[in-house]
Formats: structure tokens, C-alpha cells, sequence
């Protein structure tokens, strides 16, 4: 597992209104998240501030690192960002981010999938390399079934998966591969 730093910005805008106010994508009639070909940006209208919340995932360039405290850059965004976003949505010309953070994802470098490893006293769960609000759900099944001793956990579709193949010793996965 390795770690990478992972900003997010926060703009609002009454520009930026026809984002927040889009009909025919979902019934709260937003933009959805969005994510923009090729460069790894990608955006989300967050209705209850009236904003538009905004991230990279910058694979090159961003090198693996621990921080004790990482801080969000906002030159990353006027520098890298910004240059694509404004070719796909105009209405961010000249803005700048109201609030931005950064946090660090624990990434599989190896093959993209979480690990789950079983030791007495202990279930090490981790390198869910971001996408983890999507793995969730089968993610907490399989440790469910680790820590209950079952070989198998029953996934929301009703698939057998064997525990082991997520750990370390056993280990029993394809690469992650996520295609455009």
C-alpha cells in the first residue's frame, strides 16, 4: 500500500448555476458526477451548499508519498485543472475555488484491489486506492465473512467469493483496469 495526496475544490458561483440547475440527468435535476475524458477530472454539484465540488486524479506527476498533514495546492489547480475544465465548461473562466482540502488514498499499487488479510487478533483491511465508495458494500461483506470464519462471502448479487483471494499469502485477483 502506498499513499498519494488527493485534493478536492469548492466553487460557487452564480455563474455557475446553470450546473446546479440541469433537467433530464437525475431527479434532482444537477449535474451528475461527472468525470471528463482522458484527463481524470471530474465534478459533482453539491446541492445542499449550492456548489460544485471538483477533483483530479493526477497520476503523473503526483508521486507516492506519506504526509503528516498534506495541504490542497491551489496552483495545481490554476495550473492543471483549470486549463482542461474550461475547454469542457466555460462558465469556470476566471473562478477560483471558495474552499479546497486534501487527504491521502491508500493505493494497491500492485493491482488496484483492497486488501483483506486475516491475522490472529486482527483483520488488516486497506488499499482500497480510492474507489472505495464503490467497493463498499462487497468490501464489508468480505470482511464480515472473514471475521465470522466463513471460507466464502455471499456478495450483494448473490456470487461466492472466496475470502482468501483478497489477502496476501492467497492472493487471487486481476489487475484493475478502468476503461474509457
Amino acid at each position: 500500500m502506498k499513499a498519494k495526496k488527493r485534493q478536492i475544490f469548492v466553487f460557487k458561483d452564480p455563474g455557475l448555476g446553470g450546473l446546479l440547475d440541469v433537467e433530464g440527468f437525475n431527479k434532482y435535476d444537477a449535474l451528475p458526477l461527472t468525470v471528463l475524458p482522458r484527463a481524470g477530472v471530474y465534478l459533482k454539484a453539491e446541492l445542499t451548499e449550492g456548489s460544485i465540488w471538483l477533483g483530479c486524479a493526477d497520476n503523473i506527476g503526483r508521486e507516492f508519498k506519506l504526509e503528516d498533514d498534506p495541504q490542497p495546492e491551489e496552483d495545481y489547480y490554476t495550473n492543471n485543472i483549470y486549463h482542461i475544465l474550461v475547454r469542457y465548461y466555460p462558465c469556470f473562466e476566471d473562478l477560483r475555488p471558495v474552499n479546497m482540502w486534501a487527504g491521502q488514498y491508500a493505493i494497491n499499487g500492485y493491482d488496484g484491489i483492497p486488501v483483506v488479510a486475516d491475522y490472529p487478533g486482527l483483520i488488516y483491511v486497506g488499499a482500497a486506492s480510492g474507489s472505495g465508495i464503490m467497493k463498499c458494500d462487497a468490501l464489508g461483506r468480505i470482511v464480515g465473512a472473514t471475521h465470522a470464519g466463513m471460507e466464502h462471502a455471499e456478495l450483494y448479487n448473490g456470487v461466492k467469493f472466496r475470502c482468501s483471494d483478497l489477502g496476501i499469502h492467497k492472493r487471487n485477483v486481476d489487475r484493475e483496469e478502468f476503461i474509457i
